[in-house]
């Protein structure tokens, strides 16, 4: 991965150099370039859609949201399913995809970028419309038109505007060539292309309520992607960030002062437990109270988990004494962690899997599936050094991912919802310190893994629920107001509350 700090001051340079009085202009070097380069637009804008937090207890919020940990430093709003205003900044970086564009043009790499800013958009507009629904849109960004008071789209025109994006990115990447400026594929747009056409299925997943509408036209669009590819075909396919020893490279909770503090839940170890999962091994660290009492690192004993929605005050008694196990070391003492993805081959895996068992495509659901299993412990594996610190010394195999995999518990049989919930469930195994955002949408979407609700100490204003969106950001009150109440009157009959089901949701 490119070095982020250089980067950034490179852009700051060129930003603050064109807004340079005439006195610098006079004096501007006539053999130093005045302009950014697409290649260093395009790192930008790739590195700022997939960066994380990089220290501390933001990391986390994901995590908690999802139920994977409780977080012992204080009683925590995700934990408890309080969710507040969002933010549209991630927006702010779009602005530079058109200048991306602008400076590739004429160039033999002009249709790539064009692809590459299809991508950038089409991923960035999906993230806030799961988040809140209706979104601007059309009018977004285009303040140098005089329009700073953009219009909401309802999320049905958001969403034929993301595929649209999206089918035009896989376009141009077909006809470009590889380009400068990519640290994640190293400009190779076959792979490009592949993350395209997954993350157009990922989108599709979440219209599965939508198949009889011909605007969006779901199930064919589905089909053809399985059908004609290109798609992933493995790990090395992954859309990720991978970390290094480089100090401005290193995994997002490297060494962070906050690494005491999380701790695993029932509702990750249990199952994990339940099905002989391996992984439990590499997520979770013994409870030292079981290894006092007896048990070794290598005892399935040893791994408890605590409630996450049990009152703070009883599972900090728990935690004080040692008995809940805290999250695998490896996530805070190395340096490189291990990559986080925002699309992944095993995840693709799934959804192709969900797609055949909904008749959206033909093929074996359980043959796909298997493989969706296999790729994610693999990634586990491969991305965890052989040593007992890390594993405890269940290493994970081959014969032990074979094994798990040929199981009653896991195979892919049952009935179409008894299959479903399989591959939800290993959806949500594959969650785990990566990106639980998604893991929280898939929730909403489909329901499952059951996820614990204790109404003596859920914030949210339904007690026996878990919330369905986040507010709409303060400043968009406070400056496109007009629009904003347009849209929740449209939608919610005018109420901004999280509990409110956007259109995505409803049947």
């Amino acid at each position: 991965m490119k070095k982020i700090i250089i980067i950034f001051l490179l852009i700051s340079a060129s930003w603050s150099f064109n807004a340079c009085s005439k006195f610098d202009d006079i004096n501007t070097d006539p053999n130093q370039t005045s302009e950014v380069s697409p290649s260093l637009l395009a790192t930008n804008l790739i590195l700022q859609s997939m960066q994380y937090p990089h220290v501390g207890v933001d990391f986390l919020y994901k995590d908690m949201l999802a139920k994977y940990i409780s977080y012992m430093e204080g009683a925590n709003n995700y934990q408890y399913n309080k969710l507040d205003r969002t933010y549209f900044s991630s927006l702010v970086k779009l602005t530079n995809v058109q200048k991306m564009q602008e400076a590739a043009a004429g160039s033999v790499t002009e249709s790539t970028y064009r692809a590459l800013g299809h991508f950038i958009r089409a991923y960035t507009f999906f993230n806030l419309t799961l988040a809140v629904g209706d979104i601007p849109y059309s009018e977004a960004l285009r303040g140098e038109e005089g329009i700073i008071n953009p219009k909401y789209d309802t999320q049905k025109e958001v969403f034929i505007g993301i595929l649209s994006e999206l089918d035009s990115a896989a376009k141009y990447f077909g006809s470009g060539r590889n380009f400068d400026g990519d640290p994640v594929y190293k400009g190779k747009i076959a792979k490009w292309q592949a993350a395209t056409n997954s993350l157009s299925l990922k989108v599709l997943t979440h219209l599965w309520k939508k198949t009889s509408d011909p605007d969006l036209n779901v199930i064919n669009r589905f089909n053809t992607i399985v059908t004609n590819g290109p798609i992933f075909q493995s790990n090395n396919d992954n859309f990720q960030t991978v970390y290094s020893t480089l100090e401005v490279e290193n995994y997002p909770f490297y060494n962070s002062n906050f690494r005491k503090y999380p701790i695993m839940s029932t509702t990750l170890i249990d199952k994990m437990k339940e099905l002989n999962d391996y992984r439990m091994f590499y997520f979770a660290e013994p409870a030292l109270a079981q290894i006092n009492g007896g048990e070794t690192p290598m005892s399935w004993d040893a791994y408890v988990g605590v409630d996450p929605s049990d009152n703070y005050s009883s599972i900090a008694a728990r935690y004080v004494a040692n008995q809940i196990s805290g999250i695998n070391p490896r996530y805070y003492a190395l340096a490189q962690g291990e990559p986080t993805f925002l699309l992944s081959y095993a995840e693709q895996c799934f959804i192709i899997a969900e797609g055949i068992l909904r008749g959206w495509t033909a093929g074996d659901a359980s043959d796909i599936y298997k493989k969706g299993v296999i790729a994610a412990m693999q990634f586990t594996a491969l991305n965890t050094p052989d040593d007992p610190k890390y594993h405890h010394g269940m290493k994970i195999t081959t014969a032990i991912i074979n094994s798990y995999v040929a199981q009653p518990a896991v195979i892919l049989s049952g009935s179409t919802e008894e299959q479903l919930q399989k591959i939800w469930q290993q959806r949500y195994f594959i969650g785990f310190m990566q990106n639980g955002w998604n893991t929280y949408y898939e929730y909403r979407r489909t329901g499952y893994p059951v996820l614990p609700i204790n109404s003596a100490t859920n914030l949210n204003s339904i007690p026996t629920q878990i919330p369905l969106r986040w507010l709409y950001p303060s400043k968009e009150l406070s400056y496109n107001r007009e629009n904003v109440e347009a849209a929740l009157i449209r939608q919610f009959n005018g109420n901004d509350d999280t509990n409110e089901r956007m259109w995505i949701l409803q049947d």
